[in-house]
């Protein structure tokens, strides 16, 4: 009498013809049968059969960890100790595949039984592994649940295709700004925009703003993290949305850059898949393209596609340091300067806090040697500069007008093209049938890139839009100096702390600031405060127009 392990697994829940009390009956009669007692049972349901027997969260408590693996013999027989494998002598299952779907995890979890003693028996195969022809009918028969795995795993991705080209959801974490919505056909489910309840396409827009406004990720994740119940991460607004309590889950500015940098704000799917490339298994994450070889749009658009490119260009600059505008920082960072060129930092002093060349925070000597300067008097000798030469200047916005450019459309073929060919090389296209769709895509593509490459272009302009608000009406209402930072640096104003005081500058000298072409300055104290010419022709505009009234 032996003692047997019986071995249940099941994919999905749903299938009937496998299911666990079935395969525990056909078991425990052939137990009975044998002459066997059964002395305990593995049940793995909703697990794959291309899982490793041993990493199997149940049948994983009876097999040694170290199966299969490179790794010294005191390691094996710690595994061995820890796991339940001297409980059993025969492990017994319905059918093969109910043991793997994978010909390599059966071979080794045989080998591994027979060299500690054990059997591995299946009631409805009939396999007799002490024999030769036993052996070979056990090869045969794995081959043929593996190859079933493949077919079934080829039928659930091209579903899953099918589904995301009609524009459906298939489920799964649902991308930021959206929320899934039953179709009014009743045939499955989609994305929409997720505008009422807990509204994060609203809060996406807003985190979008802030960033082409010029704040950091940083600033923006603790405006986020201001009232979670208004705009809840991710996890949480799905959730919310599902009835379910939210985890109190926090905006970071790795998280609050991830759900901006995604090609899901745009309507647009990525995909992270598994290919072979020079022979090693590798994850890449592509773009999902439609059969011209454009972006697949599955979903509204939460914003434009030039929001899009400004919102991540905006997340480059802040990423460094050099460029940075966070909460709390200096208000006039990427506006005062040294004048080697290092911006200045704002730092605490003895009586008051002082900007002083960033060359410090490196412990490196600034070859110009500079000084540092008093915050009050630095902020307050740009902002008399600035509000005597521009203080009755009407605001102006600039809006982005695109043109006619087919560039990124061009781009976009390229990628196709590119990620088509890394396709045939991992061997997605090695077959006959596979061949030959690989060379009617790629003509396809070819030929829309001439044809797009053909057509006439307009460049993007940026068209200047009125506030009917002077600049020193505006700041009047701000009341901190990091407003005021940014409303400088949305004019381009520059500040360079200089030494020693600046001397008298003569009209020429003030028109003709060295290495600032556009710019005209003008001095106070040890700051040489530069100003885009621009401001001087809209004031001697303003000027015409009060002389003329």
């Amino acid at each position: 009498m032996a003692r047997v392990l019986g071995v249940v697994r099941l994919s999905k829940v749903s299938d009937e013809t496998t299911s666990p009390e079935r395969q525990r009956r056909s078991i425990q009669r052939w137990a009975d049968q044998e002459g066997h007692v059964v002395v305990g049972w593995v049940e793995d349901i909703d697990v794959s059969g291309g899982v490793e027997p041993w990493k199997r969260l149940e049948f994983g408590k009876w097999l040694p960890s170290t199966i299969g693996k490179e790794v010294s013999s005191i390691e094996h027989r710690i595994a061995l100790e820890e796991s339940r494998a001297d409980e059993y002598d025969i492990i017994c299952a319905l059918k093969l595949d109910r043991l793997s779907r994978r010909v390599l995890h059966v071979h080794t979890l045989v080998e591994w039984c027979e060299k500690h003693g054990k059997e591995v028996a299946t009631v409805e195969d009939g396999i007799n592994l002490n024999t030769q022809m036993g052996k070979l009918l056990f090869s045969l028969i794995a081959s043929f649940a593996e190859g079933e795995l493949e077919a079934i795993k080829a039928r659930a991705k091209s579903s899953y295709n099918h589904l995301v080209k009609e524009g459906r959801w298939r489920g799964g974490r649902i991308p930021y700004g959206y929320r899934a919505e039953k179709q009014d056909t009743g045939d499955g489910w989609r994305l929409v925009l997720d505008d009422y309840g807990t509204d994060t396409a609203g809060t996406l827009r807003e985190i979008v703003r802030r960033l082409i406004e010029g704040e950091s990720a940083n600033s923006i994740a603790q405006w986020l993290n201001e009232d979670p119940t208004k705009t809840p991460t991710s996890l949480d607004a799905q959730l919310i949305r599902n009835g379910k309590s939210p985890k109190g889950g926090r905006w970071t500015a790795a998280n609050t850059a991830k759900v901006v940098r995604s090609l899901n704000v745009l309507g647009q799917m990525e995909v992270t898949e598994e290919v072979v490339i020079d022979g090693r298994k590798t994850k890449r994450t592509r773009l999902v393209r439609d059969t011209e070889g454009r972006p697949l749009q599955r979903a509204e658009p939460l914003i434009t596609q030039d929001e899009w490119e400004l919102a991540n260009k905006k997340l480059d600059e802040n990423t460094s340091k050099r460029n940075g505008n966070r909460k709390g920082g200096s208000p006039l960072l990427r506006v005062a300067f040294c004048t080697c060129g290092e911006p200045a930092y704002l730092g605490p002093g003895r009586s008051w806090p002082y900007y002083r060349c960033a060359s410090r925070t490196t412990h490196k000597p600034c070859p110009t040697g500079s000084k540092g300067i008093a915050a009050h008097v630095l902020e307050g000798a740009v902002e008399e500069v600035f509000l005597r030469a521009a203080g009755d200047v009407e605001i102006v916005r600039k809006v982005f007008r695109p043109g006619v450019d087919f560039k990124r459309d061009i781009e976009e073929v390229n990628r196709a093209l590119t990620e088509l060919r890394e396709d045939r090389e991992a061997g997605l296209y090695s077959s006959e049938l596979g061949k030959q769709e690989y060379r009617e895509t790629y003509k396809r593509l070819d030929a829309r890139r001439e044809q797009l490459m053909a057509q006439p272009t307009r460049p993007d302009t940026w068209e200047e839009i009125p506030t009917g608000e002077t600049y020193r009406e505006r700041w009047s209402k701000l009341s901190t100096q990091h407003e005021k930072g940014k409303e400088l640096r949305a004019a381009g104003i520059k500040a360079v702390i200089h030494a020693e005081k600046i001397p008298p500058m003569t009209a020429a000298q003030a028109m003709a600031p060295d290495g600032h072409d556009g710019m005209w300055q003008e001095g106070k104290g040890r700051v040489q405060i530069l100003i885009p010419m621009d401001f001087k022709r809209r004031v001697r505009d303003l000027a015409a127009v009060h002389s003329e009234s």
